[in-house]
């Protein structure tokens, strides 16, 4: 009993006090980003986790809003080679009028005071889209 008490008496402090080392093993650093030398299997699941925390959304545009900024594109680039052409002397015109094509109707019409107004009509869904450019300096009439 008294062997045991003793025991007892040494064990307690010992553990409280932290007698007992702990046994470890040192840390080592392993990258985890493929790029960085990490494995390249965690690529995918970096990925996707990158994915699901951006809040960026591609702007959804209709088909009439991208047949609209294409025309757009196509007559300022109309425009761009008619004012070279009027430095340069050729006879190059835009002429206002309304064009139908399979699925969109196009009203080019002159507002006067040098602008000319360009509405773009979806035919199935009636939706339209228009815009106005200047016309000052070009050739825009028959």
């Amino acid at each position: 009993m008294i062997f045991r008490k003793r025991v007892f008496q040494f064990l307690v402090p010992a553990i409280l006090s932290g007698g007992f080392s702990a046994w470890g093993t040192e840390m080592v650093y392993a990258p985890i980003i493929p790029a960085f030398g990490g494995n390249p299997n965690n690529a995918s699941g970096l990925n996707a986790t990158a994915t699901a925390q951006n809040p960026f959304k591609a702007p959804t545009t209709t088909p009439l809003q991208n047949f609209n900024a294409a025309l757009q594109q196509a007559i300022l680039n109309k425009l761009s080679t008619q004012s070279i052409a009027t430095i340069f002397g050729s006879g190059s015109k835009l002429i206002p009028g309304t064009y139908d094509t399979s699925g969109y109707t196009i009203e080019i019409t002159d507002n006067g005071n040098g602008t000319l107004k360009v509405k773009t009509t979806d035919k199935t869904t009636g939706a339209s889209v228009e815009f106005i450019i200047s016309s000052n300096g070009l050739d825009t009439g028959p």
